[in-house]
């Protein structure tokens, strides 16, 4: 029997990375469809994250942007789906359509037979009259940071026009600083599309969840690994791949991923310590001295994964498990505090062999599922939804509405003399104010 998986010991992680330029150009997307300037919005996620690569501030700007409300449409795109595993594709799809009535598609930017179908449909849903010569279909491609925006736009106009790159790219997230001027391509009608930066949620969340959302997000490049401290990412990763081992999930086992890696059958997964050691030595990672670099072997990890080196892999949990947050939701709090002297954690559940249809069911069920809890938290925000700053600024305006009464009050009351319009219970209570 395999030892038991304890859940991930997470350190002090930024809850936060919305810097200044995702703030204006979220305002400036948000003017551009005031003004009815934008026929569509190419919605960029990461396929390996598919909810939590989700940013609920365009849902926000498509539904609160005055008389531009409902003319600008939505085109979700889950890029790099050539990373993820395929057979969370269409249970997506699916469930996705039951809340909205957006087009969802899954691509891969380096492959023109999928990129001429993303155009297709993109132009298929953006299409309209033009009103008059020079009047012409325009796009913006947004979404999270480093889900593949600025290669997206560049594949549209490289299968498009048959033109070269026309928006720089990078591996690091917030390369893109602005949103671009627009680019052709195609022809007839005429189409133009805006690169524009990748726009972080404002909060990524509290506690153990808050923190898995941050590690994901930087294990994929959507968060600079340098806010973190030390090998907090590549110990996750770690952790993952042990997770992803016991699960058994598609087949996956030690045997395989220690080929992917070339390292010996006999590496512990349990101590991280020795893994990168061992991966150090694989790699003749050595600094001065004959010291082994287990940072360049962490490092090195983190860029297999992001290559899919280590197998198409949705790192998002869909409700198959494989998740800290999972772990933790097992244990109740007695076991949690036993757990603090005694390493007692959950064993893995056994998984019962089935037909294809009755996988492809499940799997239908189960992601539906996750989506669903998804989309209702997200439709009731609650305090644990709220970050401290955020909590400030609502406390802050409610004590400017109570200033504000307090205000109107003392000007009725020099018109209507003392008190007026104050009840009587309420009179001395304003005077002291």
């Amino acid at each position: 029997m395999p030892p038991p998986l304890p859940p991930f010991v997470f350190p002090n992680l930024p809850a936060t990375w919305f810097i200044g330029h995702m703030s204006r150009a979220l305002r400036e997307m948000q003017l551009m469809i005031q003004k009815q300037q934008v026929d569509l919005i190419i919605e960029c996620r990461d396929a390996r994250l598919p909810l939590t690569s989700i940013n609920p501030a365009f849902e926000s700007i498509l539904h609160s942007a005055g008389k531009g409300a409902g003319i600008t449409k939505r085109l979700i795109v889950y890029n790099k789906a050539d990373l993820a595993q395929d057979c969370f594709h269409e249970p997506l799809k699916n469930a996705l359509k039951k809340h909205g009535d957006e087009e969802v598609l899954f691509t891969d930017s380096t492959s023109d037979a999928e990129v001429r179908k993303l155009l297709k449909a993109a132009i298929r849903v953006a299409n309209r009259p033009l009103d008059e010569e020079g009047d012409r279909i325009t796009m913006v491609v947004a979404g999270m940071p480093n889900v593949g925006k600025s290669s997206i736009l560049n594949a549209l106009r490289r299968v498009g026009v048959r033109k070269g790159k026309a928006a720089s790219t990078s591996s690091m997230p917030g390369h893109t600083r602005a949103i671009s001027n627009v680019i052709k391509i195609w022809e007839s009608p005429p189409v133009y599309i805006n690169d524009s930066p990748g726009i972080m949620v404002p909060y990524l969340g509290r506690g153990v969840k808050g923190n898995e959302t941050a590690l994901k997000l930087a294990l994929t490049g959507g968060i600079k690994e340098s806010l973190f401290e030390g090998d907090t990412v590549c110990e996750y990763l770690l952790w993952r791949l042990r997770s992803r081992v016991l699960a058994g999930e598609d087949g996956y086992n030690e045997a395989e991923l220690f080929k992917s890696l070339s390292l010996p059958p006999t590496t512990p997964l349990d101590d991280p310590t020795a893994f990168f050691e061992a991966l150090a030595r694989r790699l003749s990672a050595v600094r001065k001295g004959g010291e082994l670099d287990t940072d360049f072997a962490g490092k090195w990890l983190i860029h297999a994964f992001r290559e899919g080196k280590l197998g198409r892999w949705t790192l998002d949990g869909l409700g198959r498990g494989g998740e800290t947050a999972d772990v933790e939701v097992a244990l109740d709090e007695a076991e949690l505090d036993a757990r603090r002297l005694f390493p007692k954690v959950v064993q893995p559940v056994e998984k019962v062999e089935t037909t294809e249809e009755g996988k492809k069911a499940a799997i239908e069920a189960m992601v539906d599922d996750a989506v669903t809890d998804y989309m209702d938290h997200q439709s009731r925000p609650s305090l644990s939804m709220t970050s401290g700053h955020q909590a400030k600024k609502q406390q802050k305006a409610a004590q400017a509405q109570v200033r504000e009464v307090k205000k109107l009050s003392k000007a009725v009351a020099k018109v209507q003399g003392p008190g007026g319009g104050i009840s009587s219970a309420r009179r001395r209570k304003y005077r002291r104010g």
